[in-house]
């Protein structure tokens, strides 16, 4: 039988047992709670840090795009300034008969307009010193500069010989180009801003995302939103950011902005609004410590254990993963094959596109003598020739680190004829990636490259990339840096 010492030592146990179960609830509790906000806390910054890394990858590449876009226009003027028939046109010369001046400007003119059709060009022509001009240039041109298009164009100028300009009149849904040809001689070509629907990214699939093109003074020649107003002057936030430099940058945890520049002191600029995401956050950790403070007072009151039903039920958020490599600003391994086989399930019937594997051999070799920085230059140098190479429509990406693929669209009626341009435009990568070195000479980038035809090769993505793979490892150990095209009785093809 017990005694009374027995009952009083078993009902110190019992309390202590519920002291610890209370306390252990309660610190249990406490401790998922602070765990809760530590993992909103870090969800927050990386969502930050992600969208930061998405937004510069978007603007580089609009940067890219708007460079190529300026380029073509260069080139084309080069074309114009460098040809002495062209520099040869004086409308002041008075020793030619009328007749034998306007044969010479018909000519020029049907020269100009036939090299016009390389774009949608709204003006392209030549302007003299006596505001005399052959080739294309509109009405509006003419009013925009009041019949002074000449002197106008020369003063803007200045000692350039090339120049982008808008803004002309206030108006600046028209952007020009010019080109002096000689002392008395400008080219001139203009294009309206909605030529940059071509270049820039659509913003369709990332709402709080912006990208502008904007000049020195900070006024929008382009914005792909649809609600910023070409020709106005940044709001006083990014003017701020445009004070700043390139870069990218974080405002006050709202607004996310990278800026790179163009030619002539144009600059491109992307914004990614953060409102939306920083209320998130600032609710959830609003709700931590009112739940915090909920309930120490009800286990201060009633001193018990009641936390169950504030467990947190919403994991945290993490924030979305570009479509691009930052490095690069080529498409990520799962967009890319994503794309590829949209690619493979909509082209055409006879269709013949080439499957090709880029990978950097001496890579490792790259790490050990300069680090991990040079490696990210080596990838970004292989990845301008690519991008340099690929035409409209195809598709540009990196797999993992050293590796890219390119599938290049060389459709022709003429199946011999599409297969070999395959074999052409293969040579001709190999022969300009054999060129790729990094900078301050610290050596060539040696590159492999393999590739298989679609759907010659096969139609199955799987295969294609595997076959791809084994024609690259094949160009890896070859002795002569060739490229190979994989074929089913794996006929290797030589390349100089």
């Amino acid at each position: 039988m017990k005694n009374s010492a027995d009952f009083e030592l078993y009902d110190k146990i019992k309390k202590y047992r519920r002291s610890i179960l209370k306390t252990s609830v309660l610190v249990l509790f406490v401790a998922c709670l602070l765990v809760y906000a530590c993992a909103c806390y870090y969800s927050g910054v990386n969502a930050f840090q992600k969208e930061a890394q998405l937004c510069s990858a978007i603007n580089a590449e609009a940067d890219q795009n708007v460079a190529a876009f300026m380029k073509k226009m260069e080139d084309t003027a080069k074309l114009i300034m460098g040809n002495e028939d062209y520099a040869k046109y004086d409308p002041t010369d008075t020793s030619k008969s009328e007749f034998a001046v306007l044969n010479e400007e018909n000519v020029l003119t049907e020269r100009l307009i036939e090299l016009s059709t390389l774009g949608n060009y709204t003006d392209f022509g030549i302007v003299s010193s006596n505001e005399h001009n052959v080739g294309k240039i509109t009405d509006g041109t003419k009013d925009i500069f009041d019949d002074e298009i000449y002197k106008r164009v020369s003063d803007l100028m200045g000692d350039s010989k090339i120049k982008w300009f808008t803004g002309q009149d206030d108006n600046y849904r028209r952007v020009y180009f010019a080109g002096r040809i000689n002392d008395d001689l400008i080219f001139i070509s203009s294009v309206f801003s909605t030529e940059f629907d071509l270049v820039f990214l659509p913003s369709d699939n990332y709402s709080e995302i912006n990208t502008m093109l904007c000049d020195d003074d900070g006024r929008i020649i382009y914005a792909n939103d649809g609600k910023s107003v070409v020709g106005e002057k940044l709001d006083e936030k990014l003017s701020k950011f445009l004070e700043g430099g390139t870069g990218v940058t974080v405002s006050d945890m709202t607004t996310i902005c990278a800026i790179d520049d163009c030619s002539d002191d144009w600059v491109v600029i992307t914004t990614v609004d953060m409102s939306d995401t920083l209320r998130h956050y600032v609710k959830t950790g609003l709700k931590c410590l009112g739940i915090f403070i909920c309930c120490a007072v009800i286990f201060i009151m009633i001193s018990a254990a009641a936390a169950a039903d504030n467990d947190p039920q919403n994991g945290p958020k993490f924030g979305k993963y570009p479509k691009v490599d930052e490095n690069t600003g080529l498409f990520t391994a799962e967009y890319t094959e994503n794309s590829i086989m949209d690619k493979m399930e909509t082209c055409i019937s006879g269709s013949t596109i080439a499957f090709i594997i880029v990978k950097i051999t001496n890579l490792e070799l790259i790490r050990l003598n300069y680090g991990e920085e040079i490696v990210a230059e080596a990838e970004r140098k292989v990845a301008e020739i690519l991008v340099e190479n690929r035409k409209e429509g195809d598709i540009c990406g990196i797999f993992r680190e050293g590796e890219f693929a390119l599938f290049a669209d060389h459709t022709n009626f003429d199946l011999v004829r599409a297969y070999g341009n395959v074999r052409a435009y293969v040579k001709e990568l190999n022969d300009k990636l054999k060129k790729c070195c990094l900078d301050d000479d610290r050596g060539y980038i040696k590159c492999a490259v393999g590739a298989s035809v679609y759907p010659e090769t096969s139609d199955d993505y799987d295969e294609l990339y595997e076959m791809a793979e084994k024609a690259c490892e094949k160009a890896e150990h070859s002795e002569d840096a060739r490229a190979v095209i994989y074929d089913k009785k794996e006929e290797e093809v030589s390349r100089s």
